[in-house]
């Protein structure tokens, strides 16, 4: 009888050793969507490499700091000039000669000119001669010397025809060759200037106020002088730090939560963290990969804020974001611990006065380490863990 006894209160001990549990409860949630992104400047400037005739790769010969602030105008980067300088000193040669060219075309031509003015001068003035020779009415001369007056005043009249015909066209030659000796000289005067203009765009100056921050290439590495980009790579942005933004990248199952308008929490990483508010003004159009390594599919949102006169803040710090998008004002909660999954199916354990049971539930959302209880328990239920 004694031995009974003792079973029978063992079972009642290890009955009253309460498992640990958890109540269901009713309480306001919000749902908060998570996500990650970087400062950038509103308003930038690329500064890449800039076209040049016959040149594909550019030498840095100087570069401003990185970090560096700079007006509108001051000089950025410079890349070596030698070649652009030898194909100048060339054409400029070429300019030369074409001017020396010129400058003796139009003395020669001027000479010949001269002369053959002199030469129609000289057969009008035989013409004239001949003229009135001819027009003599002269009974004591013979008829021969007549004719012969005839046939000579015939002859200058065709001497200065030819004469003034010679001169009309080395007026139209000379106006020919000299308009082709200018033409040369034009374009190689303008070749000139394009080398000259070359030059100081190879001198690249901020066409902003801003900021220096160094872009990296494909392999990560940033602009150093002596190293050689290709041309169209960026190598500089040039930022205006005093209107930034942020770019987050939102998660593709995200997508349908987040809208134009909702308010954001900004905290941005640093020594210590700087918490902001901002809001949702622009919305990417198309889905990418997160990165080169990292394949999930995001697209990117804009978020504006006001920036704080006495934080300083930069382009390239990263900041974590939060977006409430929607808030429950009565929901029932429970810690996610209490909850089981097996087979697609979710459960809790029940506690009960002299037994526990499970029943199946059903989960409306997943808010950190706690669930939002859809259905199948009410507020006060009381769950094991």
């Amino acid at each position: 009888m004694n031995k009974y006894f003792a079973i029978i209160l063992l079972v009642l001990l290890a009955a009253c050793e309460k498992a640990p549990s958890e109540t269901v409860k009713l309480e306001k949630v919000q749902l908060v969507v998570t996500a990650s992104g970087e400062l950038e400047s509103k308003q930038t400037a690329m500064i890449a490499p800039p076209s040049v005739s016959r040149m594909w790769q550019y030498q840095i010969k100087q570069l401003t700091p990185e970090n560096t602030r700079v007006k509108k105008g001051d000089l950025i980067v410079a890349f070596d000039s030698k070649k652009v300088m030898d194909r100048l000193i060339d054409k400029q040669a070429d300019l030369e000669r074409a001017q020396k060219q010129l400058e003796n075309k139009e003395i020669r031509a001027t000479e010949s000119e001269q002369e053959l003015i002199l030469g129609v001068a000289e057969k009008k003035m035989e013409y004239e001669k001949a003229q009135r020779r001819a027009d003599i009415i002269d009974n004591s001369r013979s008829k021969n010397e007549r004719q012969k007056s005839v046939i000579d005043f015939t002859i200058a009249e065709n001497d200065l025809f030819l004469a003034k015909e010679k001169l009309k066209f080395h007026i139209n030659n000379k106006a020919l060759n000299l308009k082709l000796a200018k033409g040369k000289v034009n374009r190689l005067t303008a070749e000139v200037d394009d080398f000259k203009v070359d030059i100081e765009r190879l001198k690249v100056k901020a066409p902003i106020d801003g900021m220096i921050i160094y872009r990296a290439n494909w392999q990560g590495e940033k602009p150093a002088v002596g190293e050689s980009v290709q041309f169209g790579q960026p190598i500089v942005e040039l930022a205006v730090i005093d209107q930034m933004q942020l770019k987050a990248q939102i998660a593709e199952p995200d997508s349908g939560k987040i809208k134009l308008g909702q308010r954001v929490k900004i905290m941005i990483d640093g020594t210590q963290e700087i918490v902001l508010q901002g809001e949702i003004v622009e919305l990417g159009r198309v889905f990418r990969d997160k990165s080169s390594q990292d394949k999930r599919r995001v697209f990117d949102a804009i978020i504006s804020f006001e920036q704080p006169d006495d934080i300083v803040i930069r382009p390239g710090m990263t900041a974590r974001i939060e977006v409430v998008t929607k808030v429950i004002e009565n929901a029932l909660t429970l810690s996610s611990q209490a909850v089981k999954s097996e087979n697609g199916e979710v459960s809790v354990r029940i506690a009960g006065t002299f037994s526990d049971h499970d029943k199946t539930i059903e989960i409306a959302h997943i808010i950190g380490d706690k669930v939002v209880i859809k259905s199948g328990l009410s507020q006060g239920d009381i769950v094991t863990l």
